[in-house]
């Protein structure tokens, strides 16, 4: 092929992040269909795309040049003032890679420039181009460049100089003058003096074209995307722009007109192509040194010790069966050199057990492998779940094992630094990731810039079909007739496609992935750039997962699990509750009480069971063993799904069950003939057709990935193994396309197995310590109000008593009581980790709080200070002291005064005072203020949502529920269960509201709408806005019809009518609601003849018979004082029946009731 005399060395791509629109595939592309020889990569300060960038262009054809366009800090990397951040503030400078030790060096460049000179942008200087300038070739750089900077200034003896520095430091072969023309005056002038420049030093010069996206007509998007960076509009005649559109991927011929004065600009292009030659090795690998004892090797350690794990997991005569399959596994892993691995992740498996840090049974298909499971990475029989090794690593496939851990959520940090301390924190970082524009996501965003309002842009959005989940807009366009339709016939939205088509899958972000980390065999710079997010602590790579997998290097996904800290502290709490010491792995697998739970679908809270749609499955499968809990996890996803009825018929009979070979019946017998995991398709193969367990594995990545070259060839191989087998020509092809159909639907046993083990063992503690289980189920969601409300309802369904808030009874977390779970303080907002020790310590030290005095005098005040105490008060926590919360907030002045004044006292020694006096004299006390009178009901449950977050002592809602009972109400836990379209009628009351304007200038509204069991995101359109906006600003209850929507952010429901719920009754016949509130406190004045004791007892007995939610307040009439009394678990129904018996044993007048 005849090669255009050009090559582009300056090319930025969409990883000069929302500053480059050109995606790596089509950059290559361009470059192909312009026969360019080569092509360099040179992205604003970062490596992101240099691997993938280099592969694809040599599959290409095309000679990759890596490099990077650095910001140089004029003063240093490490100076930090107003002149040295930002776009303006560091010198650009262009840099390629001209062999492997350039590459290297550009590696250590680019990593110090984020973790040493990261101010704005991350910054090289001087002294670091000097140490690593080896194997590089540098272009002087463009207008924001040293030299293009002091020539612009007119400062041509520094702008020598400067140029004089770097023609020294790279060598007078590797620096080149860089000369642009994209239409700029002040380029013209600078071109003119660095032509000077470049023959008073005797520099080559090279041109190069700026390019920021690919085509003459994508100036516009590239202005969109820069507009997407900044947050500004392309209606802003103040935002940053390119001033011309000539920044892109130009042809040869282009170049050449553009450069016709200078044509050594393009002809010297070619030389530097010639002189950049890398090249990468790929499939080597760099594994962490595991250091293993004396006269050990890796391969003999790994024996020794999985041979323990043996003897342990089967005893000492395990059977021939198991000894060779575990053979058979130590000899695959010790050929493809992964004894090292296993070692890695057994140790810091280890490490976390030793110190009580929850690890899941498995993940993934590693818990196929026996080794793993005797050195216990993983806790899943495989032999006794036929769960096969080869799905986990396949001899005849050589890759990198992919072992994915899970620990409990809140200690996973634990385990990735011990990792680190182990190997070198130079050796251990997270892994980099990128957020990419999506179809939804370009539209939004293009939007946004173009100045379209919210509610038109959603429209347009919402016509893009939700599936496939990687949908592309050409896709949207033709799936979706009504989207084309607009794009068709409207102006502003045939613009808003346009940009968006030319962005959509363009690099959004940089971000951290949420689990994976890599393990080098030494300092990661040697291998990988490193990058650093200012706003986090932690080293992270400069490269994605892909191109780390490609370079060899080990990643492993260290996932934090909640389920698993929830089954830690079940375990902790029943230990302390009950003394009782339960090992999750000796559990029970045939428990009957589990299985009941399974069976009734009462699974609400349990790992992987608790959607509405898994637990109709439940109940119609009643599970009677652990591998239908694993089927069902298989099962239960989009397109399995459709499996299910026929599924469960076949378990219960109601199906006739067919085996086309006995092959079928042996490995599909336990999942009544339907081939639900990938590993009977491999088992099926291997025993019909004779293909090893590697072939067969190789077979079920054809059919998974649908690879109709690779399946046509398998299926050839197959029915080939099965006639010289002896099988039927007609038998083999009939169940080559079950298998062919199943294997869309067919899911990993052996990640199915360790899911569905910690589902039942979730299960397990719900359906025998249902305490225990729930209050670390709380603990866990703390932080998700709707799901505390939720599962504290499911403690009300199960009988479970939830006590509110108290310093005397509650724990940091929800604890355990005998059958009461017990709140944690660390519920309470304002309430933080010093005052909550505080408050914990001395309640242990001195025993249970007296009075809010006492608490203030015993505390640590400058811990628990004014906020924390009234945020408790508002919580309900003092109310055990007996005295209404309203009293309590009007004391907090008085006892934190007096508080302080004791503490201080006490401090400068005057506490002793009244102990040295020779008879007891008590200490000044301040006034008691009058008793103050309870909030209302809506006042305490306010207070109450303020500080927890939701209604724990009732619900606003509460008194209208008998009311709207017969309306057919949809309640908020319900509307994901129910298909987008579906009409729907809520109750509940406004918790926020947002009122925007359409850009008509009509108003609108995005309402959050609260019911007693959660939240629901509403969309009011103009014209229901118009008629219920006075409702929505009010706190009164509402009605809202409506239909349910899937928006991106999760399912909302969009407005019909809103109503208030007093004129929906009225409308319904059935009157206004009464005025009248609910009681909230029965108090009895009680004046004692003799012993209050005696007057005490007859209260508790007649309350007794009277139970209800209302509390006791006992005002004993003492001669000098009176006494306010709560009655420690007494409440009542405060009917007038109750009222008129105590009346007539304390004395008409003696009892009022208080109401909300």
């Amino acid at each position: 092929m005849q090669h255009s005399d050009f090559v582009h060395l300056h090319v930025h791509s969409e990883y000069s992040l929302l500053d480059g629109a050109a995606q790596l595939e089509k950059l290559v592309a361009k470059a192909k269909e312009l026969k360019f020889p080569a092509i360099a990569l040179t992205d604003h300060g970062n490596l992101f795309g240099a691997i993938d960038f280099y592969q694809a262009a040599q599959k290409g054809g095309i000679k990759p040049i890596v490099g990077c366009e650095l910001y140089v800090a004029p003063r240093g990397r490490k100076e930090r003032g107003g002149e040295d951040g930002g776009y303006e503030g560091a010198n650009h400078l262009t840099v390629l890679v001209r062999n492997l030790t350039g590459y290297k060096n550009l590696i250590k460049l680019v990593s110090k420039a984020y973790l040493e000179g990261f101010y704005y942008k991350p910054r090289v200087d001087k002294e670091l181009l000097a140490q690593h300038a080896d194997g590089l070739l540098v272009l002087s750089g463009c207008l924001n460049s040293e030299v293009s900077r002091l020539i612009s200034a007119g400062e041509h003896d520094r702008a020598r100089e400067a140029a004089g520095w770097h023609q020294e430091v790279f060598g007078k072969d590797h620096y080149f003058m860089e000369v642009q023309a994209h239409g700029l005056d002040e380029q013209t002038k600078v071109t003119a003096e660095t032509l000077k420049l470049a023959q008073a030093i005797g520099a080559p010069i090279a041109g190069t074209n700026d390019s920021h996206y690919l085509e003459a007509g994508h100036g516009r998007a590239h202005e969109a995307l820069l507009c997407i960076q900044t947050g500004s509009t392309l209606l802003d005649p103040k935002r940053w722009r390119f001033s011309t559109e000539e920044f892109y991927v130009k042809s040869a011929d282009e170049m050449a007109r553009v450069f016709a004065e200078i044509p050594d600009a393009c002809r010297n292009t070619l030389a530097v192509a010639e002189r950049c030659n890398l090249t990468l090795e790929f499939g080597s690998f760099h594994l962490p040194r595991y250091v293993v004892p004396e006269n050990h090797t890796l391969e003999s350690y790994l024996e020794h010790v999985a041979r323990d794990g043996l003897k342990r997991r089967y005893g000492a005569n395990p059977g021939d069966a198991i000894e060779e399959r575990f053979a058979h596994e130590l000899r695959i892993i010790e050929k493809m050199g992964f004894a090292g691995y296993f070692l890695v992740v057994w140790d810091f498996i280890h490490y976390a057990r030793e110190r009580g840090i929850a690890v899941g049974p498995g993940r993934g298909s590693s818990a196929g492998s026996l080794v793993a499971y005797c050195l216990g990475i993983t806790n899943v029989d495989p032999i006794r779940y036929g769960l096969l090794f080869e799905r986990f690593l396949n001899p005849e496939r050589i890759s990198m094992p992919d072992m994915d851990i899970d620990f409990a959520d809140d200690r996973r940090d634990e385990v990735i630094r011990y990792v680190a301390e182990k190997y070198g924190h130079d050796r251990v970082a997270h892994i980099i990731t990128f957020g990419t524009l999506g179809a939804k996501a370009a539209i939004r965003d293009v939007g946004r810039v173009l100045g379209m309002t919210y509610a038109d842009v959603d429209r347009i959005a919402k016509l893009v079909p939700a599936f496939p989940l990687n949908i592309t807009l050409d896709d949207a366009y033709q799936k979706s007739p009504p989207l084309a339709e607009m794009v068709k016939t409207q102006t502003n939205v045939k613009e808003l496609w346009d940009i968006a088509r030319t962005l959509e899958g363009c690099t959004r972000h940089a971000s951290v992935h949420a689990s994976a980390v890599v393990i080098s065999d030494d300092a990661l710079d040697e291998h990988i750039p490193l990058y650093k997010d200012p706003k986090r602590p932690e080293l992270i790579t400069g490269f994605a997962m892909g191109p780390i997998e490609k370079l060899g290097l080990l990643k492993m996904d260290f996932l934090g699990l909640r389920t698993l800290t929830v089954l830690a502290n079940t375990v902790a709490l029943i230990r302390d509750s009950r003394g009782v010491a339960i090992d999750l792995d000796t559990l029970p697998l045939d428990d009957a009480k589990t299985y009941a739970l399974l069976t009734d679908a009462r699974t609400f809270g349990v790992f992987q069971l608790e959607s509405g749609g898994m637990r109709d499955a439940l109940r119609g499968l009643k599970p009677s063993s652990l591998e239908d809990v694993i089927a069902m996890v298989s099962l239960y996803r989009p397109g399995p799904m459709e499996l299910i009825p026929d599924f469960i018929a076949r378990k219960h009979g109601r199906a006739k069950i067919t085996y086309e070979h006995p092959a079928m019946q042996k490995f599909t017998q336990g999942t009544y003939g339907i081939m639900v995991y990938q590993e009977q398709i491999m088992q099926i193969a291997s025993e019909m057709a004779g293909f090893t367990m590697g072939e067969a594995d190789t077979l079920r990545r054809a059919m998974g990935k649908k690879d109709r070259e690779l399946m046509a060839k398998q299926r050839d191989k197959f029915l080939a193994g099965c006639a010289e087998k002896g099988t039927a020509a007609a038998k083999a092809e009939r169940v080559w396309e079950l298998m062919e159909k199943f294997a869309g639907y067919g899911f990993n046993k052996s990640h199915a197995a360790a899911y569905a083990l910690v589902a039942y063992q979730t299960a397990y503690f719900k359906a025998n310590y249902p305490v225990e289980f729930m209050a670390a189920l709380l603990t866990s969601e703390m932080g998700d109000t709707d799901k505390i409300v939720k599962y504290i309802d499911e403690c009300r369904a199960m009988d479970l008593r939830v006590q509110p808030p108290d310093v005397n009874v509650s724990a940091v977390q929800f604890s355990v009581a005998g059958d009461t779970i017990c709140f944690g303080l660390a519920a309470i907002k304002n309430v933080g980790e010093a005052a909550m020790e505080s408050i914990l310590a001395t309640r242990k030290q001195d025993g249970p709080f007296k009075s809010l005095e006492d608490f203030c005098a015993r505390v640590d005040l400058r811990l628990v200070n004014r906020r924390v105490l009234e945020s408790l008060i508002k919580a309900g926590a003092f109310d055990s002291l007996g005295l209404p919360r309203a009293h309590l907030m009007a004391g907090v002045d008085t006892a934190l005064e007096t508080g302080q004044r004791q503490q201080r006292e006490k401090a400068e020694g005057q506490a002793s005072f009244f102990d040295l006096l020779p008879t007891p004299v008590a200490a000044p006390k301040a006034e008691p203020i009058a008793l103050v009178a309870e909030w209302d009901s809506d006042q305490r449950l306010e207070f109450e949502k303020e500080v927890l977050g939701f209604y724990i002592s009732g619900h606003p809602l509460a008194r209208y529920a008998s009311m709207v009972e017969s309306f057919g109400i949809t309640s908020t836990s319900e509307i994901a269960a129910k298909s987008a379209g579906a009409r729907v009628l809520l109750f509940g009351q406004v918790a926020a509201l947002k009122e925007t304007a359409t850009k008509s200038g009509s108003r609108m509204a995005f309402v959050t709408l609260e019911d007693m069991v959660g939240t629901v995101e509403v969309t009011v359109f103009p014209e229901p806005f118009k008629a219920a906006a006075e409702h929505l600003r009010g706190r009164q209850p509402v009605l809202v019809r409506g239909r349910i929507d899937d928006a991106d952010k999760g399912r909302v429901v969009l407005a019909d009518d809103i109503r208030p719920l007093e004129a929906a009754l009225a409308a319904d016949g059935r009157g206004a609601v009464k005025s009248s509130s609910e009681p909230n406190a029965v108090r009895v004045r009680i004046r004692p003849a003799g012993d209050p004791r005696e007057s005490i007892a007859a209260l508790r007995t007649i309350c007794g018979n009277h139970p209800g939610p209302v509390p006791v307040f006992v005002h004993l009439l003492l001669p000098a004082q009176e006494v306010v009394v709560r009655t420690r678990g007494l409440a009542v129904d405060a009917a007038p029946d109750l009222v008129a018996e105590l009346n007539e044993r304390f004395g008409d007048g003696a009892v009022t009731v208080d109401h909300a």
